[in-house]
């Protein structure tokens, strides 16, 4: 009776009691497939949790892009060698921008993963139209930057601090009125003092001073044709801070012939 009782127990797994050790065995046996299975993909997921990022996607492959002058593959190199580190995904990929921008001669650059296993970066160079100072260089915005080497036959500017793209703008200002009659602008300085000085290209000095700046300006332009009509001059000096008038210092005749050798 005992046997029977169990049996009847056991109905359960199935409408036959005869069947129902069977199915009761297959269905625990699948629960253990199931959690042994969770167990092996649960230490799987650990053992990838503690491999090192860099091991299962390593960082391979570093491609530039943009037109490189100034901006040489050892300098990136340099700046960025130290940054990559931590495979394709473990990468700060904002340091590694803010560090190719602070080369000297990097405008902008923007960096990207790519699957799987490079990184993209692509820089814009700075362009260089005039000398700032002793030792910086200016690109179109006006901002200054300083690389190690300056390069030649740019204009030279000068100011105090902050005052560089007012002055780049006054030098493009004052080039425009002076080569239309025939002079070429190659410096233009803003001291201490508010006073503004103009270079010409074969060394000739134009003080403009503080006040009625276009004015006097556009009155030098104006009168200096007559001032050389027929006459073979040299200018040296122009002062234009009188207030009617300017005085011209003209170069020697020495100088004038010393200034005609070096041109031939």
């Amino acid at each position: 009776m005992s046997a029977v009782s169990m049996e009847s127990n056991a109905v359960r797994w199935g409408d036959d009691p005869r069947q129902s050790p069977r199915v009761g065995f297959a269905a625990m046996r699948s629960l253990a497939l199931a959690v042994l299975a969770m167990l092996i993909v649960g230490s799987s997921a650990l053992a990838l949790r503690r491999l090192p990022v860099e091991r299962w996607l390593p960082l391979h492959t570093v491609a530039l892009e943009g037109d490189l002058i100034h901006v040489s593959e050892a300098h990136l190199r340099s700046a960025i060698g130290p940054l990559l580190r931590g495979g394709l995904l473990g990468v700060n990929v904002t340091a590694v921008r803010l560090a190719v921008e602070a080369l000297p001669w990097v405008d902008h650059a923007t960096v990207h993963r790519v699957w799987p296993d490079a990184l993209r970066i692509s820089l814009t160079e700075q362009v260089a139209v005039a000398r700032w100072g002793k030792t910086a260089l200016l690109n179109d915005r006006g901002e200054a930057f300083r690389p190690s080497i300056l390069p030649k036959g740019l204009p030279h500017l000068a100011g105090p601090e902050g005052s560089e793209s007012r002055v780049l703008r006054q030098f493009h200002r004052y080039q425009k009125q002076l080569n239309a009659v025939g002079l070429k602008l190659a410096g233009l300085v803003l001291d201490a003092r508010r006073s503004w000085t103009a270079r010409l290209d074969d060394g000739a000095v134009i003080r403009i001073g503080r006040e009625h700046v276009e004015v006097r300006l556009r009155q030098f332009a104006a009168v200096w044709p007559h001032l050389t009509a027929g006459r073979s001059r040299v200018l040296r000096v122009a002062d234009l801070r009188y207030p009617n008038g300017l005085s011209i210092r003209w170069a020697e005749s020495a100088e004038l012939t010393h200034a005609r050798g070096r041109g031939e």
